[in-house]
């Protein structure tokens, strides 16, 4: 599955599009409001005309790399 890593223009669109993306799949929030969901809520969510910045695609080797960095910077 890929996923995809996206930030959203304002905070309404945000809480409203990741409200409803977690009832139905898991959402990764990252340090500076980036978010990882999988592919098909990027459909959802361009089905519903939410606006958002698609950052980057990812394979899920590359989500754990990312959750692994991320915890490595934590504990430095």
């Amino acid at each position: 599955m890929k996923y995809a890593k996206v930030k959203f223009d304002s905070d309404e669109v945000c809480a409203e599009a990741i409200h409803e993306i977690s009832r139905h799949s898991q959402v990764t929030m990252l340090r500076g409001d980036f978010f990882i969901i999988p592919e098909p809520a990027v459909a959802w969510m361009d089905s519903q005309k939410i606006s958002y910045e698609l950052v980057e695609w990812m394979n899920q080797d590359d989500v754990v790399q990312t959750l692994r960095n991320t915890l490595t910077h934590q504990v430095q």
